[in-house]
């Protein structure tokens, strides 16, 4: 795709103009002036890192305009993560957390990206490829879960490729491909892993199920930070709630659980969900981290 006379005024303001509020609605503005083809089309971000999104996820053509996506976890993330440390991007799309992460670890981390759709793998591999020197970032075209096994990813009729998930759902139709689920457990066991401080989680309802096979993460010395989408709307198709997620690390280890409200970049403090929530993604903080360097989004 290649951004239109429109776009491309429209992204220079919004892209380098200070002020944040109603960039979204002016990006939705261009669009609608002049809508986008699908298609790849090469990005930057406002910290400097290139990417090729895909054009038909309405989420993604927004970075073309702001550099920006997930705002608020994005700089909740760079406040955590640091130099050397160990990353795991569970489900890792097109790789805007994994080069993230590449950049916040520098040559001495570690990146570990798992992403187990096909075409999502390969624009991953591609991004990384892009940014800083890859030699720290591992990619892996597997799923994560209780088992090692063969499996079907099944992609939905209208959704992005980032919404596949080894459950139907039921009601849309889809297609299915081919992948391998293994344990984090081998994985880490396997390349000897034993530091791990920071894990993303967004598998689309199968978080449960990879937790199961990832005692390891529970038994270091050191427990890790971990953002897990919790979303009442993947779990059920796995027949479990988000508060069971909230339930088996609590079991598992010293933890606080916080909610991000990604439209008021705050952190609250929660104890589980209500009966009738939707769920959010839950930052699960060990209770010996040094919380002092999130201050400023603690409600």
């Amino acid at each position: 795709m290649k951004p239109t006379f429109v776009h491309r005024l429209f992204r220079s303001y919004i892209f380098n103009t200070p002020i944040n509020k109603g960039k979204y609605r002016l990006s939705d503005l261009a669009l609608r002036i002049s809508p986008c083809g699908a298609g790849r089309l090469l990005v930057e971000t406002r910290d400097g890192r290139n990417l090729t999104i895909n054009t038909e996820n309405a989420s993604y053509r927004f970075i073309y305009f702001t550099g920006q996506y997930e705002q608020a976890i994005t700089e909740i993330f760079s406040a955590i993560v640091c130099p050397e440390d160990v990353c795991l991007d569970i489900g890792a799309n097109i790789g805007w957390y994994t080069t993230l992460f590449q950049k916040l670890v520098g040559e001495s981390g570690e990146v570990h990206a798992f992403e187990p759709v096909p075409q999502m793998f390969e624009d991953l591999k591609k991004n990384v490829e892009m940014n800083e020197p890859p030699k720290n970032v591992i990619l892996n075209n597997l799923a994560l879960g209780d088992v090692e096994k063969e499996i079907e990813m099944h992609i939905f009729d209208g959704l992005p490729d980032g919404h596949a998930s080894m459950a139907t759902f039921g009601g849309r139709g889809y297609v299915s491909v081919p992948a391998k689920m293994i344990t984090l457990n081998s994985y880490l066991e396997n390349n000897n892993i034993d530091n791990v401080r920071f894990v993303k989680m967004d598998v689309e309802g199968a978080e449960l199920m990879m937790l199961k096979g990832a005692s390891r993460l529970f038994e270091q010395e050191k427990l890790p930070v971990m953002e897990i989408e919790m979303a009442l709307a993947t779990t059920s198709g796995f027949n479990y709630l988000p508060n069971d997620l909230i339930e088996y690390i609590r079991g598992h280890g010293s933890y606080d659980f916080f909610e991000i409200d990604e439209s008021r970049f705050t952190l609250r403090k929660i104890d589980g969900f209500q009966s009738d929530d939707i769920g959010a993604n839950v930052l699960c903080l060990p209770r010996d981290f040094d919380s002092g360097r999130l201050a400023k989004w603690f409600i």
